[in-house]
């Protein structure tokens, strides 16, 4: 048997004798996916509650709340016109706004005035404060268009909007896929520190080297390329049927996002093969690896743009595996991006891949002395 052959038997005993390896490697994998679904099934957040506090009681004020219960965001209810008791149910989270139409609201309406009513809205609550304001806006035009065409005046300016690629605001469009791969990403950064730096930390990096002829390189892909190669397959077929369940179209190439998935494979194991052999210790170097990866979804400018941050976090969002790959997949996906746009993303994640380059001699110490041995 080949010495690479010899690494790759080992590996696999090694698996099937690690009860915590099948649930990085088998469970996990199809669980978390799985549960942000559950999450996300409902695709958007609606009827959300928010305090109408009517002070006017008129015909047209009335109609302003039909039109905000109208919209399927909200769930308006009707309070006892009290500012103060409607913002202690605000700071309770009973509702996430309060809408005060003011007196005199119809009559100033009738006689073309411009009455102003008042919205209060929780924006610390980032997502439900900006679908309450949406459908507040969506509910004052549909109002002021049915005045409009009553008294028959029209605004003197119509703007006509087009939505793209998601135009229902669908979160589980833009969020749920985005999450699995970031789930699906910290797995294969822990699964390579895993495997490699427990055989320091067990004192058999011997054994493990002497499978493998004495040759770092054949040590390291031997054990591995199994991994990457179930996650290749694995990984796709989950994406796929995350892709099926969240009705998502592929504008793009399909065979461009596998691609860059195989690269994040090999960028996720290439960066925690490094850190295990900068570091030299499987605690450390997996306490560092959960705190460059842990956050690397809020770098990856699929929430806050990337190109609107600053300084570090701007060079962090460059300089993280999971933004590129995200990027790309946002592309191939829903924009159908030209191929030029994902080649320059998995090139950079190839570069990842290769980091463990950089301490190949480091590794080869690691590997012949057993004084780095047994460490935690």
């Amino acid at each position: 048997m080949s010495p690479f052959g010899a690494v790759a038997r080992r590996e696999w005993r090694r698996f099937a004798a690690t009860p915590r390896l099948w649930w990085l490697v088998l469970i996990l994998p199809l669980l978390l996916p799985g549960l942000l679904v559950a999450i996300f099934a409902e695709r958007a957040p609606q009827h959300l509650p928010v305090a109408v506090l009517d002070y006017d009681d008129s015909p047209l004020s009335r109609e302003f709340h039909r039109a905000l219960a109208a919209t399927p965001g909200l769930a308006a209810q009707r309070h006892v016109p009290d500012l103060a008791l409607a913002g202690a149910a605000v700071r309770r989270g009973e509702v996430y706004a309060i809408i005060a139409i003011p007196p005199e609201f119809g009559r100033d309406i009738l006689r073309a005035g411009q009455p102003r009513g008042q919205l209060y809205f929780n924006r610390q609550t980032t997502t439900a404060g900006n679908i309450v304001l949406r459908d507040v806006r969506t509910a004052v035009g549909t109002l002021g268009v049915g005045i409009g065409l009553t008294q028959g005046v029209l605004p003197a300016v119509l703007m006509e909007t087009h939505p793209l690629y998601n135009p229902g605001l669908d979160f589980a469009r833009f969020l749920a896929l985005p999450l699995a791969v970031a789930v699906l990403h910290v797995l294969l950064v822990v699964i390579a520190i895993d495997v490699t730096g427990r055989e320091l930390r067990e004192s058999s990096a011997g054994e493990w080297l002497a499978a493998a002829g004495g040759r770092t390189v054949t040590a390291l892909l031997g054990k591995l390329l199994p991994y990457a190669a179930w996650f290749l397959l694995y990984g796709p077929v989950i994406l796929w049927l995350l892709v099926r369940l969240l009705g998502l179209e592929v504008r793009g190439s399909p065979g461009l996002w596998l691609a860059g998935w195989a690269a994040l494979i090999a960028a996720c194991m290439g960066l925690g093969v490094f850190l295990v052999g900068v570091i030299g210790n499987l605690r450390m170097a997996t306490s560092v690896a959960s705190v460059l990866i842990s956050p690397a979804f809020a770098y990856s400018g699929m929430t806050f743009p990337a190109v609107a941050m600053a300084g570090f976090a701007a060079f962090w969002s460059f300089a993280l595996p999971l933004g590129h790959f995200l990027n790309l997949q946002a592309g191939q996906l829903a924009l159908g991006a030209p191929a030029q746009a994902a080649l320059g993303h998995i090139g950079w994640l190839l570069l990842f891949a290769l980091l463990p380059l950089t301490c190949a001699r480091r590794w080869r110490r690691l590997l012949r002395e057993p004084a780095a041995w047994g460490r935690a």
